[in-house]
């Protein structure tokens, strides 16, 4: 029987789509040993009053109902709409407290579920690279254009449909610089040392969820780091990097804490 599933869903001409949302189906089915049924929402149909689905990865919790299953989702935005739902865990300690500020019920369980991705994939890839490069797809032009010349450095486009495919590519990098959570995320999980950075103001909402997963892991940033792309220099990634060195790496600890809260919340087993 499949598992009925919402995740976020933003089909291209070209048939990409975002990375860090196709880890949720891809996830789903390897831990299940079955297959995934898409949810267009969790609004139409019957699934707002009658037919049970799960929201796994990504900054959807807005779009919950109440035969919504939350496991890993997290909010946009610190105003998201937050429905009655049934909450599993979620991403992390922000989301929660927006949860039991609506009065809704919310165990102390955290993680986004991609921190699991090396359980179920994880292959011997050397390094390749110094530095990648994981802009967000809103910022991938602009990276691109600026570093797609230096063989020193892996810009990471993850506008995919191979998810494993695109975590080799991050699996080839010695540390990493993102503009995308899952950027941040799937580095973390391998144990790549990886920095956020905002390359623009283009993302939706107001950068909630990366402080929502970074309490999650204890990491705890003191200024948001902006950089323009168009004056970017491999030494002054370089720089921020050695300057930052704290904040680049979870301990294992704390990793392995949400790993075992995933696991124990996890309702696909």
């Amino acid at each position: 029987m499949a598992i009925h599933l919402y995740f976020w869903q933003e089909k291209r001409d070209n048939g990409l789509e975002n990375y860090g949302d196709l880890i949720s189906k891809y996830l789903v089915e390897r831990i299940s040993n079955r297959k995934v049924k898409t949810v267009t929402h969790p609004s139409k149909g019957l699934y707002k009053h009658l037919l049970k689905h799960y929201l796994v990865i990504g900054s959807i919790l807005s779009s919950a109902q109440k035969k919504s299953v939350v496991w890993g989702s997290g909010i946009i935005k610190k105003d998201d709409t937050i429905r009655e739902a049934k909450f599993l865990s979620v991403r992390g300690p922000r989301t929660r407290a927006a949860i039991l500020e609506k009065g809704f019920q919310c165990p102390e369980n955290y993680g986004d579920p991609a921190l699991l991705m090396p359980m179920y994939y994880n292959p011997k890839i050397e390094k390749k690279y110094k530095l990648g490069i994981i802009p967000h797809y809103v910022d991938f032009k602009s990276i691109n254009d600026r570093f797609k010349d230096n063989p020193d450095i892996k810009v990471i486009n993850l506008l995919t449909n191979n998810v494993e495919k695109t975590t080799d590519e991050i699996l080839k990098c010695e540390r990493t610089v993102s503009s995308s959570l899952h950027g941040v995320i799937v580095s973390h999980a391998y144990a790549i040392p990886s920095l956020w950075i905002k390359f623009s103001e283009k993302l939706s909402g107001d950068d909630i969820k990366f402080y929502d997963y970074f309490d999650s892991v204890g990491i705890h940033f003191k200024n948001i780091i902006e950089e323009n792309p168009e004056q970017l220099t491999l030494k002054k990634i370089e720089d921020l990097l050695f300057d930052l060195e704290t904040v680049l790496l979870p301990e294992k600890t704390k990793i392995e804490a949400l790993l075992y809260s995933l696991q124990k919340t996890c309702p696909f087993k």
